[in-house]
C-alpha cells in the first residue's frame, strides 16, 4: 500500500523554500496603532512569505514589506494569522502585486522534477 505524501493535495502557485530574510514591516495593529518592526522571513515564496511577528494583526491587513537587504518595499496583505507551538505568532502574506526577483531567488515552477545530479565515472 502506498503512503500518501505531504505534497499530494499540494495546490500552490510556487514552491516554498525555507529562507531567513531580515525585514522591515509597517503597519497598523488591531489596536489601530500604526508599528514599524525588524523581523525574518519563515519561509518565502514567488508571491509572498510567511514571517514571525509578535505585531497582533487583523487579516486582509494591509502592510508593507521591505527586504533589509535589496532595500525593496512591497505592498502585500495579510491572509492567515496562527501562533506555533513554540508560543511565536506567524502571519502569512501575499503580494498585492507582482514582484519579480523581489527575494532574489529564482523558483521553479510548480510541479518540476528536481534535477538529477549526474556523476562522471570516468569511462
Amino acid at each position: 500500500m502506498a503512503t500518501p505524501t505531504y505534497r499530494r493535495g499540494e495546490k500552490r502557485r510556487s514552491v516554498r523554500v525555507t529562507l531567513s530574510i531580515p525585514l522591515r514591516v509597517d503597519g497598523r495593529e488591531v489596536k489601530g496603532e500604526e508599528f514599524t518592526v525588524r523581523t525574518r522571513t519563515h519561509t518565502i515564496s514567488e508571491f509572498g512569505c510567511l514571517i514571525q511577528l509578535d505585531t497582533e494583526v487583523v487579516i486582509q491587513e494591509t502592510i508593507v514589506v521591505m527586504n533589509e537587504h535589496t532595500r525593496q518595499s512591497v505592498l502585500c496583505t495579510v491572509v492567515s494569522t496562527r501562533r506555533h507551538r513554540d508560543g511565536k505568532r506567524y502571519i502569512g502574506v501575499g503580494f498585492m502585486s507582482a514582484k519579480p526577483n523581489f527575494w532574489g531567488v529564482i523558483f521553479s515552477k510548480p510541479g518540476a522534477k528536481s534535477l538529477k545530479r549526474q556523476y562522471y565515472t570516468g569511462k
